[in-house]
């Protein structure tokens, strides 16, 4: 069994402020199911209060729905690239100084290792002399693509990764066949590699713990766990048993999920790219990610080399009508005939799924597979910009990716600003994805973003812009829908771009009369209000009322061959978003205020287990023991994603300290005095029913930290991290581990 971590004191917590009660303590007291009066506060009882100057927490709401791509609402002309949103963020950039090679990494025993063959040696033999220098980056003069400038950090630890290794020529004698062979700058002796390896974490490999085996091989940084040393040689241990009985788990679980599915999943013979797809690999160790696309095939994109009839079908016809009046109805002007709803599958979005919604740096894969095993009915991937992808731009590629447990109910979400961007990026994901659940791909529906507030991306023409060009917002979800294949589109909107100036249900009105889409999902907030104040749940109540009286109107028309068409169309759900907190929030939404379903963001992030509590209809008083237990599920999910070496492992504790960042403003319903609690309240200060409550619900970063060293060991000497309400208030600060 593995041992349970010893929990860490909190920062500047003195004895006197800290109290040993049992996290249940508390439960007995009773609590009154009312409405704070006190605007902005959090009711905590007072037992629980801390009497000093209260310092209230900066937070950044707009990072949790936001574009990684944005740089910022404070950027200058005078290129000040400290300035702005998260662009004075810092992070670890972890690096292994002794490389073992990653041809070798999964070889199981050691007596193996002299007859291994190095994959990069042997490409670099075939290509002639690399054009890399010392630390695989480019020599200045050498070919580089425009992409490879991206400074995401995600992107640049995952292409870290997978770099490449200098080669160098032999220059000691050698034989004669020896001598003109290119030879891997990394580690290829396992005994030498192993002595000079950093020490392992205590404790036992998440992943092998949990299915028997390990895919970070020899780099893992649990290697004791599953190796062994018998007879002088030494291997990796692998439980056959406990592979065999996790995959048939896994298999029985997908099987039962697609049986109880209500959306439609289509069908295709396995793709010309899937076959070429290993069972296993780098960027799939465990043969559990989808959508995938290999390397070759997005080069061709970025190429033009990939045909897309169907958008140079559409965008022909476009071109055409581009000078004609807006008020001409064009639905008819298509070369070819429009898809018709019969061809297309159907979704379906109900009270019974709850939607996550699309999180900047936080909907990462970990924790949606979080959040699908917590109840989340529906999950989209972090917005993708189409121009990226039609640029075959890796990491925008990778935020296409999904865990197996998300099918059939995975969507992309994408933003862009031209209409043929929108159009062709469709038709390429839709070619490679075309049902909502295979073997190597998975994809329920593409959604537009048309709510994004970020300058960049707004000031470009994408996101909630297009909420002002209605006719060319119309025009561009026509044609995703004409491309798509049997792939349903979506829409994500905002009321507007302006305060007081809504325009939204005008918008539904006419999306509802086009047919194109088969949700339509409502912020109940403007562009310009951003993530500010409550969001109005009025607005959307009426939007509701408003697109019940529609098709309730279109079902009285007249059975004429004109209306015909309009009968014909797919049924269009609505999707309320904005401040949903608890199964109160979310009943009353569905129930009262006539949404067929709400998406939730922040509500997620704070307490991923608000869709247990809707799946219950009721609170959960979540213990702080159990709390640390979803953060221990979120780093085995880390580690299967990102890996379990060093690299994964920074990786991993770089996006679980920001996840800390929204679960640190979760306050315990049962030290609240009121329910339902409110999203934007702001607690006092407060301590917790024990010493890990009080440091789960820590506002200090150097506390997050702490948690992470509790699943992923003690932090580098050099580590640092960087908060995101630091980064614009206090530009060189740092966070030392």
């Amino acid at each position: 069994m593995e041992a349970k971590p010893t929990v860490p004191q909190p920062e500047k917590r003195s004895a006197d402020e800290i109290t040993g009660e049992d996290d249940n303590a508390a439960k007995k007291v009773k609590t009154v199911d009312a409405r704070d009066p006190q605007h902005g506060v959090a009711p905590v009882k007072a037992e629980f209060l801390i009497v000093r100057k209260p310092v209230a927490p900066v937070v950044d709401d707009d990072a949790a729905e936001a574009s990684h791509h944005a740089e910022g609402d404070n950027a200058d002309s005078r290129g000040k690239k400290n300035r702005g949103q998260n662009k004075a963020r810092k992070f670890h950039f972890s690096n292994e100084e002794h490389k073992l090679c990653q041809s070798y990494t999964h070889i199981p025993r050691e007596s193996l290792f002299a007859t291994a063959i190095c994959d990069y040696a042997v490409n670099a033999a075939e290509k002639g002399p690399s054009n890399r220098g010392a630390n695989g980056r480019h020599k200045k003069g050498g070919r580089r693509d425009r992409n490879a400038e991206a400074t995401d950090f995600e992107a640049e630890q995952t292409e870290a990764k997978v770099e490449e290794p200098e080669v160098k020529a032999e220059q000691t004698e050698a034989a004669p066949e020896e001598k003109a062979r290119p030879l891997c700058a990394f580690e290829h002796n396992l005994r030498e590699y192993l002595a000079r390896k950093p020490a392992d974490i205590e404790g036992v490999c998440p992943a092998f713990q949990e299915r028997g085996m390990c895919a970070s091989g020899w780099k893992c940084k649990w290697l004791g766990s599953h190796m062994k040393e018998e007879n002088g040689e030494i291997f990796l241990v692998i439980d056959e048993e406990k592979v065999k009985s996790y995959e048939e788990k896994a298999s029985n679980d997908m099987d039962e999920k697609l049986k109880n599915s209500k959306t439609e999943i289509g069908s295709s013979d396995v793709l010309d790219w899937e076959k070429e797809m290993p069972d296993r690999g780098f960027e799939d160790p465990y043969g559990e990610i989808v959508n995938n696309v290999p390397v070759a095939i997005k080069i061709k994109i970025r190429k033009n080399q990939v045909p897309l009839k169907r958008s140079d079908v559409f965008l022909d016809w476009n071109r055409k009508i581009r000078d004609q009046p807006d008020q001409e109805d064009h639905r008819a002007g298509y070369v070819e005939p429009p898809p018709k709803p019969s061809e297309k599958r159907r979704l379906y979005i109900g009270k019974e799924t709850p939607l996550l919604a699309p999180l900047t740096t936080t909907g990462n894969m970990p924790f949606r597979r979080l959040c699908i095993g917590l109840g989340a009915g529906i999950t989209w991937s972090e917005m993708a910009m189409t121009s990226s992808i039609l640029n075959g731009h890796k990491p925008e590629w990778a935020l296409l990716r999904a865990h197996r447990s998300e099918l059939p109910h995975f969507g992309v979400q994408m933003a862009a600003n031209k209409i043929d961007q929108a159009v062709r990026a469709t038709e390429a994901i839709t070619n490679l994805f075309p049902t909502a659940a295979s073997g190597r791909h998975g994809l329920a529906a593409i959604d537009l973003n048309c709510g994004c507030p970020i300058d960049l991306i707004y000031k470009s023409g994408g996101g909630s812009a297009l909420l002002d060009q209605q006719g060319k917002l119309i025009k561009m979800l026509k044609g995703m829908n004409y491309v798509s294949g049997e792939t349903p589109i979506t829409v994500k909107i905002r009321m507007g771009t302006r305060d007081n100036h809504p325009t939204a249900q005008k918008l539904i009105n006419k999306l509802i009369d086009h047919g194109d889409v088969q949700a339509v999902t409502l912020h109940g907030r403007s562009r310009q209000q951003r993530y500010s104040r409550s969001a109005d749940w009025e607005y959307i109540h009426q939007t509701a009322a408003l697109i019940k009286n529609i098709k309730a109107q279109n079902a009285l028309q007249v059975d004429t061959a004109a209306d015909k068409e309009g009968r014909e169309k797919l049924n269009t759900f609505f999707v309320g978003n904005g401040d949903c907190y608890s199964h109160v929030d979310y009943h009353n939404a569905v129930e009262k205020g006539g949404v067929d379903s709400v998406m939730v963001a922040r509500g997620a992030l704070i307490k991923p287990w608000i869709f247990e509590e809707i799946q219950k209809g009721q609170y959960i008083d979540k213990s702080a023991t159990e709390r640390l237990d979803l953060v221990r599920d979120y780093v085995k999910y880390g580690l299967e994603c990102w890996g379990s070496d060093e690299l994964g492992v920074a990786t991993t504790r770089r996006f679980l300290l920001e996840w800390l960042s929204f679960t640190c403003r979760y306050v315990p319903i049962g030290i609240l005095e009121r329910l339902p609690p409110k999203i934007n309240d702001r607690p006092p200060s407060w301590r917790g029913r024990s010493d890990l409550e009080t440091l789960l619900g820590s506002h200090d970063y150097r506390d997050w930290i702490k948690i992470s060293e509790m699943f992923l060991g003690p932090c580098p000497q050099d580590f640092f991290f960087t908060p995101k309400h630091k980064s614009s208030s206090a530009p060189d600060g740092e966070a030392e581990g």
